[in-house]
């Protein structure tokens, strides 16, 4: 019909489809994507901002570094000696000096008597001759003691402890004390004496490793404090000019927050160097000295996890320094305004 209005036909499939709308990002990603970028530019900042003045920056980390070696080492040093007095792969044995007017056989029979007991595990008896032999071999002065009339030494009983029962120092130090009572024994001696002492010495010198850690921690502190505080001084026109156009005082600390934690985490990283390089040193003397004395002591590096703990604890004294610094600086800003 001519009055009819021409249909509107469906759009073909093979023609072009219509694209469907782009979603835009919601407010919460572009404000999370805007932070990402925001880190990413202080953190790209703030390593180039490391070689603006390079001579500086490296005496800062050599004071950083050798300030953060002297509590590592010590550290290091204390737990290799702690290796000696935790070591239980030598028994310790108990030694037991018989009176002057005590025979040889009677030695043997009190040896007899103590090798039944539940708390020894051997018994092995030297006689004065054998003593007085082998300490002509050791001291040399077989000729001077070829002199005597008779022989000083007494007869020795050595006691091998069965470490099930007398695994404990106290323990251990109850049964030496009862072995005094005995008539025929004179003294005992345990050879774990020196370990007491050394352990004794060893937390003394922890809470010295402890003060000494603190004390040099606070000169950390300070060092990249003052670091950043004089490169807050060198942009102060900059960072007004940033303050004026809207800038947050949290755009304006980070890219310092990122130097000062730069700061800590390589001059941790060059203290490691330093203690690793002394470590080496020290290594051959150790193993000389402890072959004399024929034992199988070596010195122990750093491990990773005392590697891990350094770096952390440099970088986070480097955050808080710089932290220190800008809130400063913020404040005193603040204030004037």
């Amino acid at each position: 019909m001519a009055g009819n209005k021409p249909s509107r036909k469906p759009a073909s499939s093979s023609g072009s489809t219509r694209r469907p709308p782009r979603r835009r990002p919601q407010p919460h990603q572009r404000s999370f994507s805007g932070w990402i970028n925001q880190h990413k530019h202080a953190i790209r900042f703030s390593l180039k901002r490391l070689w603006f003045n390079p001579v500086s920056t490296w005496i800062t980390l050599a004071a950083i570094a050798i300030a953060l070696s002297l509590p590592a080492s010590l550290s290091l040093l204390l737990t290799n000696m702690q290796t000696l007095t935790d070591d239980k792969r030598e028994v310790p044995t108990i030694t037991a000096f018989m009176k002057e007017n005590i025979s040889e056989q009677q030695t043997k029979d009190r040896a007899e008597l103590l090798q039944e007991l539940s708390e020894i595990a051997n018994v092995q008896v030297v006689t004065r001759d054998q003593a007085l032999a082998d300490f002509k071999n050791i001291t040399g002065f077989a000729e001077t003691l070829e002199t005597l009339d008779e022989n000083p030494l007494p007869h020795v009983l050595i006691l091998t402890p069965n470490l099930e029962r007398l695994g404990d120092d106290k323990v251990l130090q109850a049964f030496a004390d009862r072995l005094k009572s005995y008539p025929e024994i004179d003294s005992v001696q345990i050879d774990v004496e020196w370990i007491q002492r050394l352990r004794a010495i060893l937390r003394i010198a922890d809470h010295v490793v402890l003060v000494v850690a603190v004390l040099l921690g606070l000169t950390v502190l300070l060092v990249i404090g003052n670091t950043i505080r004089l490169d807050i001084e060198n942009r102060k026109e900059e960072i007004t000019v940033t303050r004026l156009i809207g800038a947050t005082n949290s755009y304006i600390r980070r890219p310092f927050i990122y130097g000062g934690l730069w700061l800590g985490l390589f001059g941790g990283t060059f203290s490691l160097i330093i203690v690793n390089i002394a470590l080496l040193f020290l290594v051959s003397p150790v193993q000389q000295l402890a072959s004399l004395y024929g034992s199988n002591f070596t010195l122990s590096g750093v491990n990773p996890l005392m590697s891990l703990q350094i770096l952390a604890v440099s970088a986070l004294l480097g955050i808080i320094g710089a932290w220190l610094a800008v809130g400063r600086f913020l404040w005193r800003d603040e204030v004037v305004d």
